[in-house]
This record gives structure tokens, sequence and C-alpha cells, in this order.
């Protein structure tokens, strides 16, 4: 399997840096036309031509950052190319909007640009939720913003069986039994493949040679997410192959664990879990019986 060049993906890392230029450009535009809808301050967009001439071009440029930094593996594959779409909209709106304003027709302009503020909205809603989960924004959002954004199915846990699995211990009785099997063989204490041990919380969060291996907070950005998410052929995709695998919901606790700050000893029911990670514990800790 060919892999992508090391400095394509160190220019696709300049993505992040680059999409804040056009979105300033954007907002700023925005501003200045809705100012000069009103009489006080008629001549606001006066500038307006100009940053469109830096806008278009800025915009795309992130287009091209965002896309050499998707080669890069370890995001969610159907919110990495709705993400594309959105991006590429975007900056096609950019394009419109600029060519509109050449054409001298300002009304057909401004819709565009505000549909272009939009199209950017959920462009940025989609590049936050690759890089810190999909429910980055509304994660502690009233629980009505929630529901309008798709994550309004949070569920405490109540009496009963649910209520037992809720005293769990997040770590040692949920995620150390998934590492146990597929990782503890090569990273143990004795073993420490790479300068690694997973043996323990702590042992964990200080990482190997080549660095921390979780981010608490960032589950798609950690190493170890990144290197369970590769192809199974890829050479870097852990665990290496005719190790026991991960499962979908094994791979799903791993990332609710860390996007909910990685903690060493709060419970299932501290982390307050949303209904299909509470749905996976159930079922797990039923079968245990």
């Amino acid at each position: 399997m060919q892999r992508t060049p090391e400095i394509l993906l160190f220019v696709g890392r300049l993505h992040p840096l680059a999409v804040h230029l056009p979105i300033g450009f954007l907002v700023l535009l925005v501003v200045l036309e809705t100012l000069s809808c009103s009489r006080r301050f008629r001549g606001a967009n006066a500038s307006a031509g100009y940053i469109l001439a830096l806008l278009v071009p800025a915009a795309w440029a992130s287009v091209l950052f965002g896309w050499l930094l998707s080669l890069a593996d370890g995001y969610d594959p159907q919110l990495l190319a709705t993400h594309k779409w959105a991006g590429i909209g975007t900056a096609t709106f950019c394009a419109l909007s600029a060519l509109l304003y050449r054409l001298d027709l300002r009304k057909a302009y401004r819709l565009c640009l505000y549909v272009t503020a939009i199209v950017l909205a959920v462009a940025g809603h989609l590049g936050g939720s690759l890089t810190h989960g999909s429910d980055y924004l509304t994660r502690h959002a009233p629980g009505l913003i929630r529901s309008l954004f798709g994550h309004g199915d949070s569920v405490r846990f109540g009496q009963g069986a649910s209520n037992k699995v809720a005293q769990k211990s997040v770590f040692v009785q949920v995620i150390q039994p998934i590492l146990q099997p597929r990782c503890m063989g090569c990273h143990n204490p004795e073993k420490r493949k790479g300068g690694l041990s997973m043996d323990s919380f702590d042992a964990l969060l200080q990482g190997g040679r080549a660095g921390p291996v979780l981010i608490p907070g960032r589950a798609i950005a950690s190493p170890m997410v990144k290197r369970l998410l590769l192809p199974p052929e890829h050479e870097d995709h852990m665990p290496p192959d005719g190790k026991p695998q991960p499962t979908a919901e094994d791979i799903a606790l791993l990332q609710w664990w860390i996007d909910a700050g990685a903690s060493a000893d709060k419970t299932v029911g501290d982390l307050n879990p949303l209904a299909n990670i509470r749905r996976i514990l159930d079922a797990r800790f039923s079968a245990a019986k």
C-alpha cells in the first residue's frame, strides 16, 4: 500500500491555520454589507471588491490544504466526505459572490454572500466535529439545543441493571478489558514496545518514545485511536496482523472515554454516556453475567 508523501501531509497540516483567513474575510464582508444596508453606514462596503479579491483565492487555498490533510488516516470517512463537500461548496459560493459583485448584481450578490456564510457555518461545525468529536459544539449546551443538533439522546442511568452499570469504573472495568488482550502483550512493563506500557493509567498517559498515545478530550486526534482506525493491511495499524482486533463497539467505547477526558477514576454514571454508548455498556455487562 503506497503511503502519502510526508511533505504533502506536512502542507495539509496548514489547513487549520489557513482556514481562518477566508473565515475572517467572509465574516468581515457580511458585517460590512449588512451595515451598508442602513443609511448611516451606506459606504461601509466600499472595500468589498478588494476583500473579495483576497477571499476567493484564500478559500480555495484552504480547500487544497484540507484535501491534503484528508490524505492522512484516522478520520471518520462519512463525516470527512461531508466536510469536504461543505468546504468546496463554501469556496464555490465565494467565487460566485465575487462574480455577481463584478457583474454589479448587488441583490443577488448579497443573497449569495449570506448563503455562503451559512454553508461556512456548516463546514466549520463539521470540521470541529472531525477534530473534537461530533458533539463538541453541543456537549455542554442546554437540552433543547442538543436536540436540535441531534444530540438530545443523552440519558441518565436509572434503576436496576443500568444503575449497576453506572457504578462501574470506566478505566478499570471498561477500558482495561479492551486493552488487556489486544495491546498489553507488546506494551507491558517487561516488553514496552516503542517505549510504551499500557498496564496502568499513568503509563498509558505517559506514552512512549514517539510521544503521547492519547490526547484527553480529543479521541480522533489521539495516535492510539488513529492507529486503530487504519486499514488492517496498513503497516501502522494496531494491533498488528495476527493479534486480536478490537470490535467497532470497543473503538466506540475508547473514543467515548477519551473524548470525555480520559479519566482514571470516574464511573460510567459520572460521564453520563449518550444512548448509543449506554446500549453497548448494558449489552456488554449483561453478557458478562
